[in-house]
């Protein structure tokens, strides 16, 4: 069936999703507040520390690392101020129209200067 009858589950290098025990994952939580990066010599230290394997580890941070730079990125999105907001808004539609604001504008002002040379 499989090339060589190994299953693709069985297959060297493909890790299933780690499942942590409470203890680990507040270690775990606690060494992230202290530093986001975790250099190898730390990394390979919790792992023996936590009876886990160097890439479990690894792989946690990284995506702890992304859930928390996700969470600041709401944060600062949700910390605008509602004037702030309108501001934004207002300054994207601006941008999706310009041609025509343009256009009257230019209209507007060669007709004024039309009068103003007129009389």
């Amino acid at each position: 069936m499989w090339p060589g009858d190994v299953s693709p589950k069985s297959r060297r290098g493909i890790l299933r999703r780690a499942v942590f025990s409470e203890e680990q994952r507040k270690e775990l939580e606690r060494t992230f507040r202290r530093q986001k990066y975790i250099s190898k010599t730390d990394r390979n230290k919790l792992a023996a520390d936590l009876s886990l394997k160097e890439s479990q580890v690894k792989i946690w941070f990284q995506n702890r690392r992304m859930k928390w730079r996700n969470c600041k990125e709401k944060e600062i999105h949700n910390s605008r101020s509602p004037m702030d907001e309108l501001m934004a808004r207002g300054l994207a539609q601006e941008e999706e129209e310009p041609s025509q604001n343009y256009t009257d504008a230019k209209f507007t002002r060669s007709a004024s200067e039309k009068s103003n040379r007129d009389t």
